[in-house]
């Protein structure tokens, strides 16, 4: 199989260790090494090398994929505007940093914005001797979908297309970013950056462990789990459930329930701010049951990285119906529980729906957990860092 010579992981939102980009990028650097590829990140200027486990940095990008104004600016559109033109103008800059490559090398441009998108276009069709240059798209096609962004690949000269692939780590995104873009669009898996030891069995005599992890978002459910943990907390239903809820960083809806701090409920122990990888992992492997009741405007295409460690992980999930993680469409690999079976599901918004799988859960754990350890052993092979590097590698080898 061919190899490129270097692998350029390009993160713009790579600024620290909060959230998954620096796991993420570690594991891509590690898997790129092990099949002997020389391996770079280009990060934001923000990022500490320190944090590198050794590898080569480079900290070009000033901007990142968010787009927050204050509410005086969003107001104004004529600000907007301004604001929007000097955000694209930062990032064009930012591109011309980008090292000297050649054409038996990889540049992989992560968690794009539309901007950024075509951007990124205008470079490679600009660049003399172009790399292979692999664009990872983000979750929302949608807004994909204005003229000037969904021609952006249809401008690249035919002696550079076989040398650019977009991809997606969802397979329910790829027939939806195909229709806008009118180009060819590859499925490369997601990838689990920790290391989760194998599953082990749970005592009898031990209360159930639910653990519903990250931060306190209105598409995450959080609203709804609060619901269905407060109708519950203290009954005797709950009697051998614990809760353990973690609640750091709420957006505006979720902030108004949490105003003066998370109240004290028993059997539930709330985590406030963001967890470190070790502690994160330990939480996931203490639990018994995962909680992702997940809107659908936000969660019925997109990958749900905590569904898939929960997965490696050998864990039962309760998860929405219809979203990516409980989907029930054969032909996509969002057809997890409903098909797979390691869970349950709820239905979308509904405290109702989530409350009652909560009451039942006691009873149907003992089917649950034997589902899910058998599925962890596939998801490990899935969600694996290297089955992602053959998978890039394999679309290498057909790059013009």
């Amino acid at each position: 199989m061919m190899r490129p010579s270097r692998l350029f992981l390009c993160d713009h939102l790579l600024k620290g260790s909060v959230g998954h980009h620096l796991g993420y990028n570690l594991a891509l650097a590690d898997a790129a090494l092990r099949a002997g590829i020389s391996a770079e990140l280009l990060t934001h200027r923000e990022f500490d090398p320190a944090l590198a486990a050794g590898h080569t940095v480079r900290r070009i990008f000033r901007t990142d994929r968010r787009f927050d104004p204050p509410a005086w600016i969003a107001r104004n559109q004529r600000l907007l505007e301004v604001l929007a033109a000097w955000s694209k103008f930062r990032f064009r800059r930012d591109l011309r940093k980008l090292p000297r490559t050649g054409s038996s090398d990889v540049l992989f441009a992560q968690m794009l914005a539309p901007r950024h998108f075509c951007e990124w276009l205008t470079w490679f069709r600009n660049h003399h001797d172009a790399p292979v240059l692999f664009l990872h798209l983000g979750y929302a096609p949608e807004k994909f979908s204005a003229r000037e962004i969904a021609r952006a690949p249809l401008r690249i000269a035919p002696k550079q297309k076989g040398r650019l692939f977009l991809v997606t780590d969802s397979e329910k995104l790829v027939p939806a970013f195909e229709e806008i873009l009118k180009v060819k669009v590859h499925h490369l898996p997601h990838i689990i950056s920790y290391e989760i030891p194998s599953p082990v069995p749970r005592r009898e005599s031990d209360p159930l462990v639910i653990f519903a992890p990250g931060n306190a978002r209105r598409e995450k459910g959080f609203r709804e789990v609060f619901r269905a943990v407060e109708s519950l907390a203290g009954s005797e239903e709950s009697r051998n459930i614990r809760f353990v809820l973690q609640c750091h960083d709420p957006d505006p809806a979720c902030a108004a329930i949490l105003r003066g701090g998370p109240p004290p409920m028993p059997g539930v122990e709330w985590i406030p701010g963001p967890l470190s990888d070790e502690e994160y992992t330990r939480r996931l492997v203490q639990a018994d049951v995962i909680l992702l009741p997940y809107h659908l405007d936000q969660y019925s295409k997109r990958t749900s990285g905590i569904f898939c460690e929960a997965r490696v992980a050998g864990k039962p999930v309760i998860t929405t119906r219809g979203s990516w993680a409980g989907d029930r469409v054969q032909s996509w690999a969002g057809d997890r529980v409903q098909r797979e079976g390691g869970g349950w599901l709820v239905e979308e918004r509904d405290a109702d729906s989530l409350t009652n799988v909560l009451r039942s859960l006691s009873m149907g754990f003992a089917s649950r957990f034997p589902e899910a350890v058998a599925l962890s052993f596939q998801a490990r092979e899935e969600f694996h860092r290297h089955n992602f590097m053959r998978g890039m590698l394999d679309l290498f080898s057909l790059a013009a």
